[in-house]
Order: C-alpha cells, then structure tokens, then sequence
C-alpha cells in the first residue's frame, strides 16, 4: 500500500510499499457485498487500492543509459524511434508473457553514414542495469523504423525492418526469420491481423507481406500506412495521408492530395474517425474523413492549416529543410481536459497543438484553431514525430519532444516546458516515447541521440537514455511500444496482434494515436498483506506475503519480525519477497 506520497486510497490495507504499480488486466474487484478480502483466507476477489500523484511536482532524471559515445567514430548514435517488446523469458517460468522484462531494440551507425546498413541492438534492464541481449550488424538500414509482435503464430516475437530492397524479419534472439526480396519500398513497417484470421501480415509502403513466409500478398501505392477500420465495417482498412485501401488491396479513398504522414482520432466525437494528414513539401496538415458518397470516397474537413502558426520560417537558414518545408508525424489527444482529442505535430521551427473541437468547426479560420505554438530547431529534416502521455493522471497529456538540440515535455494545455534537457540529434523521423520498460510500474520515456551533426551547450549525445521520474510520481502504463503507428489497440502487451483489433477511437480513455495509456488502471496500486505462522522443530517464524491490489507488487518488500508490537517490540529478524508478486500472487518470507 503507498504511503510514503500522493494521495493514498483508504480502503487499502496492510503494509509499506514504494509507489509503483504494473499494467495488468484488470482481476475481479471486491464488491460492497463481499466484505473485503480476509488475512490467509480464500482470495475470491482484489480490493479496490489506488494511488494518485501530486500533480504540481515535475521532475525527470536519467535512469538508464546505453551508448555514450560522443567522438568520431559515433558508434552508438542512434536516428530512429526504438521499440518496446518482450523477446525473452526473464521469470523463468518458461514462456514469454506480459511479466517479462521487456527489451528496447533500436539500430546504430557510425561515422554520420545514417542512411547505410548499421547495427540493430536489443537491450534490457536486468535488475537496474543495463545489460545488451544482442546485436545484429548488417542486415537492416539504421535510419529505418522497425516493428515487433508474433507474426508467425508461434511462441515468442520478432522484430521487423527495412534493408536495402528488402524486408527482413529477425527471431527473438536476432538472428533471421525470413526476407522479402521483391523490392517494395519500406521506411515505417508496421504488424496487424488485416484479414482477422490465421498470422498478422507485415506492412510497409510498397505492400503487405505474410507473416509466416515474407511473401507478398499485395502491392501498394506508396506511401505510410496505419491499420485502422475506416469504413466501419469490421475489417481493417490501411490508411495514409492521401489513399485508403482494403485488406486485398482495393482503393476505397483517393484524396488527391499528397500528404506525408497521417493519424487518426474521432474529433467531433461522432464514433468515426477524422484523418490527420501533413503535407511536408509546404509545411501544413488538414483533416478528412471517408464518405462512400462522396467523390473519390472523402469530404476534407479543414481545409490546409500552416502548422508554423505565427512562427516565422526566417528562424531556419535559407535552403534548409525547415525554412520551406515541415511537418512530421502527427499525434492525436487531449491536451486541454476538454474531452475533445487535440492535435499535435512538429515542423522546421515549431511544435504546435490545435484545438481538435475547433478543427471541425467550419465557422472557426484555420489560425485560429491554434492551441499553442512553441519555437524549436529542426531545420534539417523538419519532419520529427513526437509521443504524448498523461504523467500524472489528470486527463491532460504532456507532449514528449525532441528537436535537433534538446529534449522536452511539454504541459499540453499551455505549452509552458516542464523538462529540459541537451539531446542532440540529426533528426529523421524519430520521436521519444513511453512505456515501462524496468517493470517497475511506472512510466519511462526512452529517448535516442546521436553526436555526428550538433553540439548543444558545448556537449553532445549519443545512444539511448532512459528517463524517470525522478520523486516516484508518474502513473502506470504499458510495457510494449511497438512500432512507429503505435496507437495501443493493435497489440498486446505481451507482442500478440489482436486478431481483430478493436478502433481504437471507440475504446473509454483512448481516442488517440501516438499516446500511451493503461486505460482505468493508471491508479492501480499493489496492497500487501501479511499471514504470520510460526514453525516448530527447529523453532522459526514465516510470512505469507500476498499481493491483494491489482497492480504487481516489486521484489525486495521487506517484512520485519516482533516480539511484541512495534513500535516497542523487540525486532526478531527481518526477511525479504525475492520476485514479483503480480495480483493474487504470494510468497513464503
């Protein structure tokens, strides 16, 4: 039970337990009726245990750092957005499940060749370390997004991504599973069960391939594609900013327009979804949603916005990406509190958030659809993507952020900076992102560096840094982020891709793409309880030590023996819990 800061829940009982949690699906709840759950009795039910964060205390701090290597030749610079995946058994119980130790897998170059072949690595934090799994060079391009999940219907995950002409799909110990040679193109593949039967298919620009063999089952026009049901009917539907095919591959939507990334939200809150689409050649996004009726199957609901705002291109030097150009992957959710998803996207000179309610409101002009507009540096690609999540549970998200220089979070409802940071990178279309990757029940942001190009504050930065909170105050969340269309209803958080997948605009506290979230359980804490037995011949005393909350309880819980009641007892001896103790879980101490 957490006591120690924040807001305890007063039905929780027994025990002193640090502020931590892990997502978990939700175990049956004690009603008013079942009388709560009884020391060393029959556990039948989870009594409700809840911990709410102090929301005026901000602070992150390095927990974790891999690379580091900040002079020629660079060897640990890193110019994509890793994923979060389980590979291995960490537990020991002899399957890869959800309560396993997740791996960050990620790809390196060297020597500022980031459009090369490089370095795939997977590492993971094994009791507070860093500790890499593996490493596979020269197979896939480092400048190249990858994606993770079971695409073969087999035990254990693998991991997919883009080498020169070909797809390639690792195992889970990074040697290779198979390779598409059939030169379609891939820069953002991404997994989903398209057909709801049988393994998912693998998706990238130029088609989809089977899961199982790597063999093409459709071409594709080109361009990033999201699995998403956009015409309601059941079945995914591949998404971008300018088409929209079926699963077979049949256009369905044609906008016309050429576009370079896409999200997808319901922002009128009518139960289908808006398309968020940017166009990078002249630094805009606009919004369009699909009508069989309609010519060429869509209606634009906002027409171009210019996401600078009043942010002046000048800030870039002339002939440089950001000074004519900008926009990168986009986000959706609610940054105000208002129950409306916003959007939110990156450009050459800014980051920018747009009232999503005002977006869709044909009455209101496009600069005045602006939440806020903040100026940052990405003149050399102009196209980084970014990822939300709520840190303190109070249904306004922060943006996570990483420009040329520095890294950020932002308050999504002001703008104002909560954190800082030099993070120096060339910028591609890499973003932070969030998940619980040490298992210890509360958020992490993972985020990549390079040292090649920049030098921020007279320092550079290169590899992968883990960032915490830095006073336990950041709720729960998922451990998986697997792929750069992350939006949490396409996969599990032990690496399987739902078979039918369910929208995720559809799903209570979500509507949102490129945002982490447990949805209900973000408060979940663990409640220890304590069953004493004393053992005669030899003479010794034990303790049943039970996780009776819904979210896990870590190892290390310390339970102390008395001889009489504390505080004035005579202390006997103390003993320790040696792992995890998940919901309804126990150990003999």
């Amino acid at each position: 039970e957490p006591v120690e800061a924040g807001v305890p829940d007063g039905g929780c009982t027994g025990g002193s337990l640090p502020l931590q949690g892990k997502c978990l699906p939700r175990p049956p709840q004690c009603s008013e009726v079942d009388g709560g759950t009884p020391d060393g009795g029959p556990l039948t039910c989870l009594e409700e245990c809840k911990w709410v964060p102090d929301t005026t205390d901000f602070q992150a701090e390095v927990k974790y750092a891999w690379g580091g290597m900040t002079t020629s030749p660079f060897d640990s610079d890193v110019m994509m957005s890793p994923i979060v995946v389980q590979l291995d058994d960490d537990d020991c119980d002899g399957k890869v499940t959800a309560n396993d130790i997740p791996e960050i897998v990620f790809s390196t170059f060297s020597g500022g060749a980031y459009t090369g072949i490089g370095t795939v690595h997977a590492i993971s934090i094994v009791q507070g370390e860093v500790v890499e799994k593996w490493t596979t060079p020269g197979l896939l391009r480092a400048a190249s997004e990858l994606a993770g999940g079971n695409i073969d219907d087999q035990p254990g995950n693998e991991v997919v991504g883009c080498g020169d002409g070909v797809v390639i799909a690792l195992r889970a110990d990074g040697t290779e599973l198979w390779r598409n040679q059939d030169g379609l193109g891939c820069r953002v593949p991404s997994i989903a069960n398209l057909d709801g039967t049988g393994a998912p298919e693998v998706i990238v620009e130029g088609g989809i391939l089977d899961g199982v063999t790597g063999a093409t089952k459709v071409t594709l026009p080109s361009q990033p594609w999201i699995a998403s049901d956009l015409d309601g009917d059941g079945q995914l539907d591949l998404v971008g900013p300018r088409f929209a095919v079926h699963a077979d591959g049949t256009q369905f939507v044609d906008t016309g327009i050429d576009g370079s990334y896409a999200a997808i939200g319901d922002l009128d809150l009518d139960g289908s979804p808006e398309v968020v689409a940017t166009d990078y050649s002249n630094h805009t996004m606009w919004l369009w949603r699909h009508d069989s009726a309609a010519p060429g199957g869509f209606v634009i609901v906002r027409q171009p916005v210019d996401i600078n705002g009043t942010l002046d291109p000048a800030l870039c030097a002339p002939g440089s990406a950001g000074s004519t150009r900008g926009g990168g992957p986009p986000t959706v959710a609610d940054f105000d509190g208002d129950g409306v998803p916003d959007v939110a996207l990156a450009g050459g000179v800014g980051y920018a958030i747009l009232n999503g309610a005002k977006l869709v409101d044909p009455a209101v002009a496009g600069p005045d659809t602006f939440l806020w507009a903040k100026q940052t540096r990405d003149c050399s690609s102009a196209a980084t993507g970014s990822s939300i999540f709520d840190f303190n549970g109070d249904g306004q998200a922060e943006v996570v952020y990483s420009d040329e220089i520095y890294f950020r979070i932002y308050d999504g409802k002001t703008g104002d900076v909560l954190f800082q940071t030099c993070n120096t990178t060339g910028t591609l279309i890499e973003y932070p992102l969030v998940a619980d990757v040490d298992n210890d029940g509360q958020a992490d942001i993972v985020v990549v560096s390079n040292a090649y190009a920049y030098e921020c504050e007279g320092t550079k930065q290169s590899g992968v840094r883990v960032f915490g909170s830095a006073n336990g105050t950041w709720v729960r969340t998922r451990r998986v982020w697997n792929q750069h269309a992350y939006h949490v209803t396409n996969i599990e958080e032990d690496g399987t891709v739902p078979t039918h997948e369910a929208p995720n605009w559809t799903q209570p506290g979500l509507n949102n793409f490129r945002q982490n979230k447990q949805p209900g359980s973000e408060f979940s804490a663990p409640d220890a309880v304590v069953d004493l037995s004393v053992i005669c011949g030899p003479v010794g005393l034990a303790a049943v030590v039970r996780n009776v909350g819904e979210a896990s309880m870590p190892a290390g819980l310390e339970v102390t023996f008395y001889l009489g009641s504390p505080p004035g007892g005579t202390v006997l001896g103390t003993a320790s819990t040696t792992k995890p103790l998940y919901s309804a879980q126990s150990e003999v101490v």
